[in-house]
């Protein structure tokens, strides 16, 4: 870019603001910047006295922003009014939520977000990201004799009381009183928990309403294998009694279940969708109350060629992710370790389905930290979506032994696939922050509402709303 009617000397002398804005607007339009138009461009803005960022376009501020992290962007628009409107504008705004949040704007059909809402959004995803929870938002919980959560009236009737609902479903000579093994099985999901708290007595308890629901099979008490909790989602509950997929919905209350064609190992939920994974590889979706498909795996595992070895790990590291925005696809993500004489690979594919066809294929491979010569049986991977103030990434997490004796701990190999830009990258040369990288502690789940721990004697819930006070109803 070239200015062959103003050279440098007269920017250094009397040039108005206003030209000189006009010619910085050009500058900046125009695209990259060679060093000489750098200097240009200090010279401009050590003569001006103009607030640029009120002037610029939206379309530049916008681009602006893409370089900024949430509390460089949230610390703009306290700089002053004009900033804040400039930042605030529509565009500017969902590009910004877009891109921290994308699955959590606000947007129904043709009704548009409006910046107040996802100000709101950006709020939330800040304090689940830094922590802000206060100590009057918290409040341990026991497994045993709590009385915080009263039975929904809707479901169980006004005079019922939790020993009635318990009773009802007989008891059986084995079962541990109240069940001391719960938080192994607990899980979160929505501000709803889900516990056993007898082997065949499933209890929801809702943060929310300080309600509780009490479910079990309607055909009679749960005989032969043990029930074992595999998934919360926002509608559904869903566990497993070895084939036996077993389902609540928490909402509507309705009971389903559904005979797979081998055991189950891992499920999770969204809405009225569960997908399963048995022990054998094979991956199955069923719509709650429709019918069950089964997803194509076996191309999958024969497109990589593996071994025995490797294709018991691929198999045993298999998860399903359903996408937040697009109803109609999901991926399925698993992590094998390739082996050579000499060295190892670790190996991170997701594959893309919409419906139950593949459509795509993402593979990444990365050396890893040591060498430690295992079997490919031996590698697990945790894979998992991180936490929700982390955009929504899927993240594997490898755990290696150090091999330096002075060294006792674990490091990890950390591998994120946004879904959205579909594209892999490692977290190389990082110190591993459970927090940073949004990744949960054991025993710990949360979202942009509850944190919540689970321990052998209950679970503690802090919240993340300003608005929020456990203590209410008391």
């Amino acid at each position: 870019m070239g200015f062959p009617d103003l050279p440098l000397e007269r920017a250094e002398g009397g040039i108005s603001n206003p030209a000189r804005f006009a010619q910085l607007r050009q500058l900046v339009a125009g695209g990259s910047l060679t060093s000489e138009e750098h200097r240009y461009l200090k010279i401009l803005l050590s003569k001006t006295n103009i607030d640029i960022i009120s002037e610029l376009p939206i379309e530049i501020v916008g681009q602006i922003t893409d370089f900024l992290d949430l509390h460089q962007y949230v610390a703009c628009l306290a700089v002053s009014r004009r900033w804040r409107d400039k930042f605030l504008s529509t565009p500017v705004i969902r590009a910004v939520v877009n891109r921290f949040c994308p699955s959590l704007r606000p947007v129904s059909g043709d009704t548009q977000d409006s910046p107040e809402d996802s100000l709101r959004v950006l709020h939330k995803v800040g304090r689940v990201r830094w922590a802000c929870v206060q100590s009057s938002f918290a409040k341990p919980f026991s497994w045993e004799h709590e009385s915080f959560f009263k039975l929904d009236p809707v479901y169980h009737g006004s005079n019922a009381d939790t020993s009635t609902a318990y009773a009802q479903f007989g008891r059986h000579h084995d079962d541990p009183e109240p069940n001391s093994l719960a938080y192994w099985d607990a899980l979160y999901s929505n501000g709803k928990i889900a516990w056993l708290a007898k082997r065949r007595i499933v209890v929801v308890d809702s943060l929310w309403s300080r309600t509780r629901k009490v479910f079990n099979v309607p055909t009679g008490p749960l005989v032969g294998p043990a029930l074992q909790l595999l998934a919360l989602g926002n509608r559904l509950i869903v566990g497993s009694m070895d084939r036996l997929l077993v389902a609540w919905d928490h909402i509507t209350n309705n009971y389903l279940q559904k005979k797979l064609p081998g055991s189950i190992n891992h499920a999770v939920t969204e809405g009225s969708r569960v997908a399963i994974i048995l022990f054998s590889g094979d991956v199955f979706l069923w719509e709650f109350g429709g019918k069950l498909s089964a997803l194509p795996t076996s191309p999958l595992r024969d497109h990589h060629g593996l071994d025995i070895g490797s294709q018991r790990s691929w198999i045993s590291n298999l998860r399903v992710i359903f996408h937040p925005n697009s109803r109609g696809t999901l991926f399925i993500a698993s992590a094998y370790t390739h082996y050579t004489d000499t060295k190892a690979v670790l190996k991170r594919v997701v594959y893309e389905f919409k419906g139950i066809n593949h459509i795509n294929t993402y593979e990444f491979e990365i050396s890893p930290k040591s060498y430690n010569r295992k079997g490919p049986a031996d590698v697990k991977v945790e894979i998992r979506k991180l936490l929700p103030y982390r955009r929504d990434i899927i993240g594997f997490c490898q755990h290696h032994e150090r091999l330096d004796p002075r060294f006792m701990t674990l490091y990890e190999t950390f591998v994120e696939f946004d879904i959205y830009d579909r594209k892999f990258t490692a977290r190389e040369g990082e110190e591993f922050d459970y927090h940073e990288f949004g990744w949960p502690t054991m025993l710990e789940e949360a979202d942009l509402d509850f944190l919540v721990r689970f321990y052998s004697n209950g679970f503690s819930a802090h919240s993340y709303q300003p608005e929020f006070d456990f203590k209410i109803g008391e």
